[in-house]
């Protein structure tokens, strides 16, 4: 490229010289060129029919990251400043890796997240039109983290270590591929630590002996957890590819907190107050295990049939110590919180899945794709619950819930079939599934009665695509998606805290989500925008609610009782003036009109809600001379609102200036984030019938440290994958 560019200036020079009549005096052999580079930021982002694709391991900020602050970046995902995730404005996503469900990530993604370091992740694939292939769950889309594997020739590895005030982080990965044998490891140690304070007023409705309660919250967390991985795959020939991998990623929470109580009467004199001293341990995880074998055909390269199984495992425990001290008066309502109490629960979720899948592009305008697949998924909680009066009595079982022996067994059957077709600038891409469910709910212990539950659900899915240059498209879709309930939400398993008790509720069914997509993008060499306007709209959907029953106590539970109608924009954009610096903004504004279903207007009258949620969230790098980089982030939003809930506003905002030395093989960074105050206020309100609590909480996250992150090895040539793989995405679960 150099002798190239240098014959073309000799060139060019030569023509000027004979202009000018200086030929005779200069000869072309006595002309020096200094070295001529070529400079050009590779593009970060990739549109296609159905996903956007975010290449996180050509940023550079992925070096000292960890995913989930990567995320902030990625267009139509948001993270806001208590670092809850959300896909197009939703916060009903699924998370996959490598094409295959990750029960933790979906469950728990906020832990999850923080625990995987950035410099082991490929790309991030955001699928905001899921196809006929893809399970029916996962309202707002599908986020898919592809790891970097061993993708090469050779061997490659890389450490790294976070250091900061409140997370700590330790790890590394290795890819090594010999022939036709490809291997690759990563494994981290994470250990995360928050603390907030809150104070709230409730005020509760026609209960004039208990009027007016004020809580004070002091709570602390910390969260350590293991993030690992273990992929080979084996090259039989051309044709035939076998993959094997598995996957950990477990930590636990382990909290205290304070709270203290004190409730007045309608005339505002004293009831009662105590304070209540509570010890948490929760250990949540997923381990997966999993096998793919891929054939190809000699007629069509792109002709493929994959089969695949996975075993995967879920634990869900919880140990819960509280104390009541000072306690003050008596009243009805405190009637099931004894002076000790004792509660342990053990929860998991058993998942098997085979799946077939076969693809054929049998000419270059028409394509199409069918499978089948079956998932089985036990889930059991067996939980304890023991109080005393006194220290020093012996424990005895709850009048609440004392035993509970509880199983779930889920039978997922599907059969799909999509076709896709492509003409000059149109392109179109259909599809319908079928799933049906059988399930059996039964208690060897404990208050519930066995029943068993069949559905048969039709999926259809249609989108369209036209490009109208080279460097726009626009795409019209409709999806209807499901979310099912997972074992979080479904669980009667009673927990007792200080002034309240929490439930799931098993007789919970699936949901339909209706989703209308109009997408725009245009993709430029230093410039990308894409824009979408959505509607959507589902009827029983699966909501949280408060009550109080009828001694005054606060219940917290799920039903299929809330309906949904809403829409709204969504638009990103990136902009890269020079190689050495970029810009990019994510911005999303959505209306929701929420009503309860009329089988509950009785027991919740007057819970609907609606309003708008969204925001603002920006990200600036520049890269400075001698290896020197600055990244700046910030953000503000209000967050989705729910039957009950109005949200605040919230903002977050972030800086790292790195260096790197011995060609880039090393880097070290200074970075923090809400640095510049030691705490960050929020405000809540819930609104219920009967009874209002407004909320406000002091955050405790502002974070500064240090990250090393150091590579070494040599890689050469990809290595190739299987193309389809299993993905379950079809549970919903709660964000925490």
């Amino acid at each position: 490229m150099k002798k190239i560019v240098g014959l073309c200036v000799l060139i060019l020079l030569s023509k000027s010289i004979e202009v000018c009549g200086q030929v005779d005096s200069l000869s072309l052999k006595e002309i020096e060129l200094s070295e001529v580079s070529v400079v050009a930021a590779k593009p970060l982002i990739k549109a296609d029919v159905d996903k956007t694709v975010y290449n996180i391991a050509d940023d550079p900020d992925s070096k000292t990251n960890t995913l989930l602050e990567m995320l902030r970046k990625v267009p139509f995902v948001t993270v806001d400043g208590n670092d809850d995730i959300k896909v197009n404005g939703s916060s009903s996503f699924r998370v996959y890796m490598n094409g295959k469900p990750s029960g933790i990530l979906s469950n728990n993604p906020k832990e999850a997240l923080r625990s995987i370091p950035a410099n082991t992740i490929k790309k991030i694939e955001v699928i905001t039109d899921p196809g006929a292939r893809y399970d029916a769950e996962g309202v707002s889309g599908v986020l898919n983290i592809i790891t970097k594997g061993s993708e090469f020739e050779g061997y490659n590895a890389d450490l790294n270590t976070i250091l900061l005030n409140r997370m700590q982080m330790i790890g590394g990965y290795a890819t090594i591929k010999y022939g036709k044998l490809s291997l690759s490891a990563n494994y981290s140690f994470s250990h995360y630590k928050s603390k907030i304070k809150a104070e709230s007023f409730q005020q509760q409705f026609n209960r004039p002996e208990e009027t007016y309660l004020n809580q004070y919250n002091n709570s602390s967390y910390k969260t350590p957890g293991h993030y690992g991985g273990l992929e080979a795959s084996l090259e039989i020939d051309s044709l035939n590819l076998i993959t094997l991998s598995g996957f950990l990623n477990n930590g636990h929470n382990k909290s205290n907190s304070f709270v203290s109580y004190s409730m007045e009467d309608a005339g505002y004199e004293p009831v009662y107050s105590y304070g209540h001293d509570r010890n948490d341990y929760d250990k949540w995880g997923y381990n997966s295990i999993k096998a793919d074998y891929q054939r190809s055909f000699r007629r069509n390269k792109k002709e493929m049939l994959t089969l695949s199984y996975q075993y995967g495992y879920s634990p869900q425990n919880t140990n819960n110590y509280s104390e009541i001290i000072d306690k003050q008066g008596d009243a009805v309502s405190l009637e099931y919180l004894e002076n000790f109490n004792h509660q342990r629960n053990k929860a998991k979720s058993d998942e098997h899945t085979l799946q077939l899948d076969y693809t054929n592009p049998f000419t270059e305008k028409h394509s199409m794709e069918s499978g089948l697949k079956y998932i089985r998924r036990v889930s059991s909680s067996k939980a304890i619950s023991e109080v005393k009066r006194q220290e020093s009595d012996d424990w005895s079982p709850s009048d609440y819930q004392p035993f509970l022996d509880y199983r779930h067994l889920q039978n997922i059957m599907a059969v799909y079939a999509g076709y896709g077709y492509s003409y000059k600038k149109w392109g179109v891409k259909s599809g319908l599934r079928m799933e049906h469910t059988w399930q059996d709910v039964t208690y060897k212990e404990g208050d519930g009665k066995d029943f068993g539950y069949q559905a048969t659900d039709w999926v259809p899915s249609l989108s369209g695509s036209f490009k109208i240059s080279d460097l726009q498209s626009l795409r019209l879709s409709y999806n209807l998606r499901l979310r099912r309930p997972g074992i979080d939400r479904l669980n009667p398993y009673i927990s007792i805290t200080g002034k309240s008790i929490n439930y799931g509720n098993p007789d919970l069914k699936s949901e339909k989500h209706h989703r209308i997509t109009l997408a725009y993008s245009y993709f430029a060499s230093n410039f990308n925008m894409q824009a979408t306007v959505l509607y959507t709209e589902s009827r029983k959907g699966v909501g949280e609610y408060q009550f109080l029953d009828a001694n005054n106590v606060q219940n917290h539970t799920y039903a299929n009782l809330e309906n949904i109608r809403g829409g709204g924009l969504g638009g990103y954009v990136g902009y890269n003036p020079s190689a050495k610096t970029s810009l990019s903004v994510n911005a999303s504004l959505y209306y929701l009109n929420l009503w309860v279903d009329k089988k509950y207007e009785t027991l919740l009258p007057g819970l609907d809600n609606q309003g708008v949620s969204g925001g603002i969230y920006a990200n600036f790098s520049q890269k400075l001379n001698r290896g020197w980089r600055i990244n700046l982030s910030g953000g503000c939003g209000k967050q989705e609102i729910s039957l009950g809930y109005h949200p605040d506003l919230f903002y977050y905002y972030g800086a790292t200036i790195s260096k790197s030395f011995m060609k880039e093989k090393l880097t070290l960074a200074l970075r923090g984030q809400n640095f510049l105050q030691p705490n960050r206020k929020g405000t809540g309100k819930q609104i219920y019938p009967d009874f209002n609590l407004t909320q406000k909480i002091r955050y405790y996250d502002n974070t500064f440290g240090i990250s090393v992150s150091y590579r070494f090895g040599e890689l050469k040539e990809n290595v190739r994958k299987v193309a389809r793989s299993i993905t379950n995405d079809d549970l919903e679960r709660s964000n925490k």
